[in-house]
């Protein structure tokens, strides 16, 4: 049967049997043709080595019935045949396999975006087509748990094993005390977790965020611990609450040191003051780089990161969590229509999005859909071809993860040096200044916390 989200993948628990410990998930991903109602669920295939996708219109939503090891998935889209595609999950010694073949379908069966032709073999990646439905499969080593309530933490869902570990994770710890590292790509979501674990946390105070990033040398201290004629710093403000730490790889060896003093004693004075002022404050930490790579070559101290990294979280970019591609889309139209925005988007559309790598993550993509929305026809649809000008615009954007980091590391250097004037980092950069707002876009980067009056 048709299990809810919360309440399967969870990958560090043994399986049921410890013996086997090999599971298959079929995973649908969802449709545009029902408004991605079916997003995100998911037909676990214990014991099944055959799965027969058909159309099933008598059904409002996705049908599933078991014979033996053969199950039989119902899909209520016209443009599904009779009995449309098989795939057939196979036992070796290395670990399961799944192959996957077109039944002679009228509209036909479509890995990657490509028109099968003969029996194929999926990788953990591939996404497959049945009549407008799109579906992935995987291998994952786990067994039935009870639902965590990961909602609290993401309204969204997920439909990831490896995200939906972590969220199981960070909500198991969200009561405590512990410090917690959320590391990831630009635009994977680490600020809105860590208002999330804060929201979940039952901790007084508030939830503050410092961009270390944004802040010179000089001002860092200042900023966090305060001064004697600049009043209380981000621990004072954010006591009894969360402090959010974002763009942690930045800070000085000396900032390093004044904010491992004040984490051991949980006091700190401010600048200019010798009389340390207490607080009791929750850190939530984010940075892009990795930490202990930084203590392994004397970048950051490995007190300071003993200290930091409580649980460390590496939060998947999206290109590794296409599953979630549907959940992901849905939310985002539900934010662009409660704002008044009719939005619709095609099949061609939603299969381009599925084949693009995203190298600015979420993020990108709720941008790239609020901008089709407002360039969309008359009725909100958005169109492949709509959608690739958007996408296929030559901004000087990298797709290369890599350079995105460098992109990002370069962007931040400059308008800290230039003190949020985006025209002067545009020179620098030998950049037209419509890019470098974009740039600002991409990153959720915003001038005026580089200023000296900065926030």
């Amino acid at each position: 049967m048709i299990s809810p989200l919360t309440d399967t993948l969870v990958e560090d628990e043994p399986s049921e049997d410890p013996g086997r410990g090999r599971w298959a998930w079929l995973i649908c991903i969802g449709s545009p043709e029902d408004k991605f109602a079916t997003s995100g669920r998911v037909i676990p295939l214990d014991g099944a080595n055959t799965v027969v996708f058909c159309r099933d219109e008598s059904s409002d939503g996705l049908s599933v019935s078991e014979e033996g090891s053969r199950v039989r998935v119902g899909i209520p889209f016209g443009w599904v045949s009779g009995q449309h595609a098989e795939l057939r999950v196979t036992e070796t010694a290395s670990g399961l396999q799944f192959s996957l073949r077109d039944l002679g379908s009228r509209n036909g069966t479509l890995v990657n975006g490509e028109r099968l032709h003969e029996v194929v073999r999926l990788r953990p990646a591939d996404v497959f087509e049945v009549g407008r439905s799109f579906w992935t499969v995987r291998e994952v080593g786990l067994r039935k748990l009870r639902s965590h309530k990961l909602s609290e933490l993401d309204p969204t869902g997920t439909c990831s094993p490896h995200l939906h570990h972590i969220h199981r994770t960070l909500h198991r710890l969200a009561r405590s005390s512990i410090p917690i590292v959320l590391r990831g790509e630009t635009g994977t979501g680490k600020q809105y977790l860590a208002r999330a674990i804060h929201q979940v946390s039952g901790r007084r105070g508030p939830f503050v965020m410092a961009n270390l990033g944004a802040l010179s040398e000089d001002r860092v201290e200042q900023v966090l611990f305060g001064g004697a004629g600049g009043g209380s710093g981000l621990f004072e403000e954010a006591n009894d609450g969360t402090l959010m730490l974002d763009e942690l790889g930045e800070l000085s060896p000396a900032v390093q040191g004044k904010l491992l003093s004040a984490l051991t004693e949980g006091r700190a004075a401010r600048v200019g003051e010798h009389d340390p002022r207490s607080f009791d404050v929750r850190l939530v930490c984010a940075t892009l780089h990795d930490l202990s790579r930084m203590v392994d070559t004397g970048r950051f101290r490995p007190d300071l990161y003993s200290r930091l990294a409580g649980f460390v979280a590496e939060l998947p970019p999206l290109r590794a969590r296409r599953e979630d591609m549907g959940l992901l889309t849905r939310a985002a139209i539900r934010t662009l229509q409660r704002e008044g925005r009719q939005i619709r988007i095609t099949s061609n559309a939603f299969r381009r999005m599925l084949m693009r790598a995203w190298p600015f993550n979420i993020r990108q993509l709720r941008q790239t859909l609020a901008t089709a929305s407002l360039l969309s026809s008359g009725d909100g649809t958005i169109t492949a071809d709509a959608l690739a000008e958007i996408l296929d615009q030559d901004d000087g954007l990298p797709e290369n993860p890599d350079d995105v980091r460098r992109l990002r590391a370069e962007l931040v250097q400059r308008l800290a040096e230039h003190q949020g004037d985006t025209d002067a980092v545009a020179r620098a950069m030998s950049r037209d200044p419509y890019q470098i707002h974009r740039w600002l876009q991409r990153f959720d980067l915003h001038p005026e916390t580089f200023t000296l009056d900065g926030e």
